[in-house]
């Protein structure tokens, strides 16, 4: 029996219970973030906190009282859950309101935290690669906050899952914006790294972050600018990040291969690193 943090209590995941008129059920408002763990340790959780409170701020949603205990309320429910490895998810919603567009709550935010066991770093996706496909980014104009509104992103994925995938990268007029749930980067044919400059249009992910400052610690050649659709035949390699991916390389998009399909140097690379500094 799992235990989750509900609005100032740990509880039993089984006797939770959220008002049906809780504003992230009637209108899908909400925001979160989610946080791994090794060895018991949180990784990039200031990151990840300090992108939770912007994602409030743009949403107009008062933070939950609990907000400046976050960090100790997470290693708690880790250790309720004899956690080590795995993640910790953070969910925020405006609380309770009758049902109607522009009522203010009156009560707390609805603050729910729960824990899960998982080793990332040794998932298929990031030991062996995904292939993805291309689909155009249906999604809204604000994906640099983190909301719980993922209705395109689900239905990429299971469309991505019928086609015997393992995922969606999106793409507008400009070119790939991002994954259903990652960041993501190619390496051209002279060795740069290039991914797409933050914007309203993507999420300034934790893990893009911290693969930007390993890789410029390394001394490769970063450019953030847009990826063509078109570019991706020739690409040396390329990759997707996120909390849960850390660093996935990808093998083909719509069945063209990628570095015929084998894994590339700096990619390898970026994994060690990225291992590396996870375990410090």
């Amino acid at each position: 029996m799992s235990i989750i943090f509900l609005n100032g209590a740990f509880l039993a995941a089984e006797e939770a219970r959220i008002s049906p008129f809780d504003r992230g059920f009637t209108f899908g408002e909400g925001v979160y973030e989610v946080c791994i763990v090794v060895k018991g340790k949180l990784i990039d959780a200031p990151a990840h906190l300090a992108r939770l409170e912007r994602s409030l701020k743009a949403c107009d949603m008062a933070p939950p009282p609990e907000m400046a205990n976050l960090p100790t309320l997470m290693a708690e429910l880790l250790q309720k859950n004899a956690i080590h490895n795995g993640s910790v998810y953070v969910q925020v919603t405006p609380g309770v309101t009758p049902r109607n567009f522009t009522a203010q709550p009156q009560g707390r935010s609805t603050l729910m935290m729960v824990a899960n066991t998982g080793h990332f770093e040794t998932s298929p996706a990031f030991t062996a690669g995904v292939h993805v496909q291309l689909q155009p980014d249906i999604r809204w104009l604000h994906r640099d906050i983190k909301t719980t509104m993922l209705m395109p992103q689900v239905m990429a994925k299971r469309n991505a899952l019928a086609n015997g995938l393992a995922d969606t990268l999106f793409y507008d007029a400009d070119g790939l914006t991002e994954g259903a749930s990652s960041n993501v980067f190619m390496v051209d044919t002279q060795g740069s790294l290039i991914t797409r400059p933050l914007s309203n249009l993507l999420l300034a992910g934790c893990t893009r972050e911290r693969v930007l400052t390993l890789a410029q610690n390394a001394g490769l050649t970063l450019q953030e600018r847009p990826i063509r659709p078109e570019e991706l035949p020739q690409a040396a390699e390329l990759f997707v990040t996120s909390a849960t991916y850390l660093i996935a390389p990808v093998l083909s998009v719509d069945g063209i291969k990628i570095n015929n399909a084998v894994i590339g140097p700096k990619t390898r690379q970026l994994q060690k690193l990225y291992l590396n500094y996870i375990a410090a």
